[in-house]
């Protein structure tokens, strides 16, 4: 009887066991099935090379050629405003007058006194040449000469001295009327009759500001430094400016290079010129500008969409012929037309062009169908 439920104790651990064994199997066999992912439906495009435009895109600020805040050089009231607020203005025109009575009265002091000095200069050298030909007779002495040469030569420099009074008085007078010094359009005007105004005051009178030509003023990653310099070597490189809110563009050229590069940024200043007779563009308006710098010769272009930056910069999905995903770092040396020229691609190559976010390293895709793609951009 023991014998017997002994063996019937060791069949059924048996069978429990293999039981066991065939469950485990079953079960590790769905784990593998679960982890075995499908490809993922991507868009793919082939790495190639052509020759396209250098255009080097920045956003550009307007800047004036020459811009003049009108301040006085003396106090004075002012009497009266010679020009409009917006008006266009030219190189001397009158833009204010000062109160200038007191002025004018000091001119018209110091003329007198040139007068009656002058007069008695002249009455001083008709007695020096009266006493001249009186010693040729020996009718006076030396003395009586040299005296009237002294006065004369008294009279002359009090002469002189007069017309300096008299340049000073017209100075004076002259600081009272503040002319324009550039051509240019006319700002806020910040006084009106009866303003008192001085020397040192922290507001401007008025602002001319001269807009056309105009410029302006955009910064380039120091890479394009080289073929913006080569470009120029071969002739003026042209420009264009568009305004970001109507699309309108003006064309202009490339006029200034800065002679350092900026360390703390890496970034190169540069300046275009426009002639804006039209006056499109506005001083402190910001344009994108487009700056034209030859051409690259057989460079290595893959569509805007297939280049992807994570933490360690810029980098694109290239598939494998196992079809895995491989992450290659590129750099990117231009945009043109929605394709990236860069460098670090062979050419022939596959990328995914389209669903390359949600992927990793290693993961299997498939070129997918006509907006199938995954994961988009």
């Amino acid at each position: 009887m023991k014998r017997r439920v002994v063996a019937a104790t060791v069949a059924g651990l048996l069978i429990a066991a293999g039981a066991a064994g065939v469950y485990g199997l079953k079960n590790t066999d769905g784990g593998a099935g679960q982890r075995a992912k499908p490809p993922i439906a991507v868009g793919m495009a082939k790495v190639a090379t052509e020759d396209l435009p250098i255009e080097l895109s920045a956003t550009g600020n307007v800047t004036a050629i020459e811009k003049v805040e009108v301040k006085p050089q003396v106090s004075g009231v002012v009497a009266k405003v010679h020009v409009k607020e917006g008006q266009q203005v030219t190189p001397g025109q009158l833009l204010f007058t000062l109160d200038t009575a007191a002025e004018a009265a000091q001119l018209k002091k110091a003329q007198a006194q040139l007068l009656s000095d002058q007069a008695q200069l002249k009455n001083a050298e008709r007695d020096l040449a009266r006493s001249r030909d009186l010693l040729v007779k020996n009718f006076v002495s030396q003395s009586v000469v040299d005296a009237n040469q002294s006065k004369m030569d008294a009279l002359s420099a009090t002469v002189a001295a007069d017309r300096a009074q008299v340049d000073a008085a017209r100075v004076a007078l002259d600081y009272k009327t503040l002319r324009a010094s550039i051509g240019g359009r006319i700002g806020v005007i910040g006084v009106y009759p009866g303003t008192l105004v001085q020397p040192g005051m922290a507001t401007a009178m008025l602002t001319i500001t001269r807009t056309h030509p105009i410029t302006a003023t955009f910064t380039l990653p120091e890479r394009n430094l080289g073929a913006v310099r080569n470009a120029q070597a071969a002739g003026t490189l042209l420009v264009r400016a568009t305004l970001p809110d109507s699309g309108d563009s003006v064309d202009g050229k490339l006029v200034f290079i800065d002679s350092a590069v900026d360390s703390a940024n890496g970034t190169l200043t540069l300046k275009a010129e426009f002639a804006n007779q039209d006056g499109k563009l506005w001083p402190g308006q910001f344009v994108n500008v487009a700056l034209d710098a030859g051409r690259y010769q057989q460079a290595t272009t893959i569509p805007v969409a297939a280049l992807l930056t994570g933490p360690e910069g810029k980098f694109s999905y290239t598939v494998q012929a196992d079809g895995g995903v491989k992450r290659v770092p590129v750099e990117l040396l231009a945009i043109h037309k929605e394709k990236a020229i860069v460098k670090g691609l062979s050419a022939g190559d596959t990328v995914v062009s389209n669903g390359g976010l949600n992927l990793r390293p290693g993961d299997k895709v498939r070129a997918a169908k006509a907006g199938q793609a995954s994961g988009g951009q």
